[in-house]
């Protein structure tokens, strides 16, 4: 489930959540070829040309039962 506080950077295949020992930061590995893509987006980021969607992960399109 995306989180509304980050946007759609919460479910896209190119963020990488960076950790630091009292922040948390979504790097944009678009960024890394293409400068028109900021390094660390404001949040949240509502439009975003070049999102895509992360694939799930093994499990997550299964229902419970």
């Amino acid at each position: 489930m995306a989180d509304p506080r980050i946007g759609l950077c919460a479910g896209c295949q190119h963020c990488r959540i960076v950790r630091g020992e009292r922040s948390t930061f979504y790097l944009c590995q678009r960024s890394l070829t293409d400068a028109a893509y900021p390094k660390y987006p404001p949040l949240p980021v509502i439009a975003c040309r070049g999102y895509e969607r992360r694939p799930p992960a093994d499990g997550d399109d299964k229902l419970s039962e």
